[in-house]
Parts: C-alpha cells; structure tokens; sequence
C-alpha cells in the first residue's frame, strides 16, 4: 500500500498502490493562472505543494 502525501504540509492525499497512486497525481493536478510581465498571464499545471508517494 502507498500513500501521496504533501511534503510541507505533511497531509494525505491518497492511498493505494503505485500506478494508482501516479494516476491520482496526474489526473488531479489544478490549473492556477500564473502572471508573468512578458506575456500577459500564464497558465501552469500543479498542486500547491509537492507530493511525495511513500
């Protein structure tokens, strides 16, 4: 059994095995608009802290 956890904040994300647990990471990663002076706003794919699968 693996767990993704928050590597800050120390919260469990999900449990399961290791194609799972993979899975989860990239079918549930959050769009957040990012704004950069070149280019107007810039779209960036991720959770708000690191994970890490144990």
């Amino acid at each position: 059994m693996h767990q993704v956890i928050g590597l800050k904040t120390k919260k469990l994300y999900f449990e399961g095995d290791a194609i799972a647990c993979r899975r989860f990471i990239n079918d549930s990663q959050q769009p957040a608009m990012i704004n950069n002076r070149k280019s107007g706003k810039v779209l960036k794919f991720g959770f708000e802290e690191a994970l890490r699968i144990i």
